[in-house]
């Protein structure tokens, strides 16, 4: 998506920090608008997380680029070191057609270090020893730590009818 620069002032900065990004980092997207008089943005923290592409665009605009929304920064989870996004795991799971749409992170400090459990569901038709094992290594080779993994069969994850609370950290409990 092209950033019309001449009426935003676009920033990408580090959650935490809250520093600015060299172009190509991902990190989340600060607007200040330039031209808006009655409501302005200065420094607006969107907690979307992107980042500006570098270099020209192949259909010839000068304005700059900012890739695919990747997720959202108050989402975002450290543990052992890496920022994780819940959208992260969910496409991950979303590659095994054996397991339901539903799913549950629990993170947990056990021993001195984080711990990510993940519980998914299936039918009693899979080998559920291996599926875990193919989901730990499926996260371990794309995101970089190994979760531990535990299946369930259907209906065993707690149901809302409105959002699912997907995400729960036990750290601070």
């Amino acid at each position: 998506m092209h950033i019309w620069d001449d009426y935003l002032y676009l920033e990408i900065i580090d959650p935490v920090t809250g520093e600015n990004v060299p172009d190509g980092t991902f990190g989340e997207i600060v607007i200040t608008t330039l031209v808006k008089e009655g409501a302005p943005l200065i420094r607006y923290r969107t907690h979307d997380i992107s980042r500006i592409i570098p270099g020209e665009c192949p259909c010839g605009s000068k304005y700059p680029r900012i890739d695919v929304i990747q997720g959202r920064s108050d989402d975002m989870m450290k543990i052992k070191g890496v920022n994780v996004f819940p959208k992260q795991i969910e496409e991950i799971l979303a590659l095994f057609p054996e397991l339901s749409s539903e799913y549950q992170i629990r993170i947990s400090h056990l021993d001195g270090k984080d711990t990510m459990r993940i519980y998914v569901e299936t039918n009693g038709h899979v080998d559920f020893l291996d599926i875990a094992k193919r989901i730990a290594e499926t996260v371990k080779s794309r995101i970089g730590f190994t979760p531990l993994v535990k299946v369930v069969e259907l209906g065993v994850l707690p149901r809302s009818e409105k959002k699912s609370k997907r995400v729960i950290d036990e750290r601070y409990d």
